[in-house]
């Protein structure tokens, strides 16, 4: 059973600028400014998050290669869970996921299951601090 909240919907774009101002424009979503983040495999992501949610959208610009690959098409790329259990879920997954975030005491803070693993949809689990942090951030962005 998925853990709530259901937090978000990850949309693989070419360049994250343009699509945030496309999706500005013609869907009326707003953004929070683009952020840079290094990941577990040396990776660097670039992405944002709508200020509209739960669920929001997140727009992850293609990088590097494995799960954000230029190679691979535009559009859904996963969904963002928030999961109690992380070493729980990592153990159900098994060698089905990857580490995204490491966290304390060998337990993982951010996954992203693979494609194989559930029917061609890729699951992103992370903790209840990554979810808090996130919201916090975004309460601070909304109210201003």
């Amino acid at each position: 059973m998925m853990n709530e909240p259901f937090f978000h919907i990850g949309i693989l774009v070419r360049d994250v600028e343009a699509a945030r101002a496309d999706f500005t424009a013609k869907l009326g979503v707003e953004f929070e400014p683009v952020h840079s983040q290094q990941i577990a495999t040396g990776e660097t992501t670039r992405f944002c998050y709508s200020l509209q949610g739960p669920p929001y959208l997140e727009l992850c610009e293609m990088t590097g290669s494995g799960s954000w690959s230029p190679e691979q098409p535009e559009g859904f790329h996963h969904i963002g869970v928030s999961d109690q259990d992380m070493a729980g879920r990592c153990a159900l997954f098994g060698n089905e996921v990857d580490l995204i975030a490491p966290g304390d005491n060998g337990v993982p803070r951010v996954v992203l299951t693979r494609p194989e693993a559930l029917h061609g949809v890729r699951v992103e689990y992370f903790d209840e601090k990554v979810a808090e942090m996130f919201q916090g951030y975004l309460r601070t962005r909304t109210a201003s």
